[in-house]
């Protein structure tokens, strides 16, 4: 608005010299014409005085509105570059959850693998024989020795599911291929005598345990084996060796079947 007045009051002040210097030709009085001269220079300098006012506040109010537009401007730069840090962030956490779901789309299709593959054993192990025995050497007392290795019979049958075991021959007869546990001890009472056993499968000895009785002496081992159907397990004393059982069962065979192939 004042920026608009300026030029208005410029041609206000040059209207009123044009109009004295008029009056000063029609009055024809000298005396008359110097006070409206000077009455009319002491308006005008007042006149410019005031525009000269004007003018330093408006230069004043132009550099404190320049000076507010720069504050304005830092805060419009400074807001446009936390915006692009945020913007950043949100790319990055974006891209971040889209590993995360694809890792998570990993992690569900093992596990439907996974279980997909333990259903299928427990499929298999549901339709396969339930077997599982297990049985004492005998309630006799003393057992060998023998010139040559000797098969033992564990007649004490406890348990024989699937009736896999022979408790005549004393060999266990796979009847499905897979894998199998076999467990045994030995026991024997007498001090400074030998006692050993093998446990064999097929006509292959596969293991080998002995010891020189202290008293009371005591083993135990097993085994996991993979069988194809028909194959057998079992167990013989070496030759001039010894082992002692009662009904205390301190000497057993035992196996099952952990999940067929």
């Amino acid at each position: 608005m004042r920026g608009t007045l300026l030029p208005l009051l410029l041609l206000v002040v040059l209207f009123c010299l044009s109009g004295t210097r008029g009056a000063q030709g029609e009055s024809g009085g000298a005396h008359q014409g110097l006070q409206t001269s000077g009455q009319t220079s002491k308006d005008i300098w007042d006149e410019l005085r005031a525009l000269r006012d004007m003018v330093v506040e408006q230069r004043v109010e132009l550099r404190n509105t320049k000076a507010e537009l720069q504050t304005q401007k830092d805060k419009v730069v400074g807001l446009e570059k936390v915006n692009e840090a945020l913007v950043s962030r949100v790319t990055t956490s974006e891209r971040d959850m889209a590993a995360l779901r694809e890792a998570l789309d990993d992690t569900k299709t093992e596990l439907l693998l996974t279980k997909n593959r333990l259903d299928g054993i427990e499929n298999k192990i549901a339709g396969s024989p339930k077997v599982a025995f297990s049985a004492g050497l005998t309630s006799s007392g003393q057992i060998g020795p023998f010139n040559t290795e000797t098969s033992l019979v564990y007649s004490r049958v406890f348990t024989n599911i699937g009736g896999a075991y022979n408790p005549t021959t004393g060999i266990f007869t796979a009847p499905v291929k897979g894998v199998y546990y076999f467990r045994f001890t030995a026991f024997h009472n007498k001090n400074r005598e030998w006692m050993a056993v093998n446990m064999y499968h097929n006509s292959k000895r596969i293991l080998h345990n002995s010891e020189e009785a202290s008293g009371h002496s005591f083993i135990a081992n097993a085994l996991i084996l993979e069988l194809e159907r028909g194959s057998v397990v079992y167990m013989r004393l070496q030759e001039q060796c010894r082992l002692y059982d009662d009904l205390s069962t301190l000497n057993s065979f035992s196996g099952f079947l952990m999940f067929p192939l």
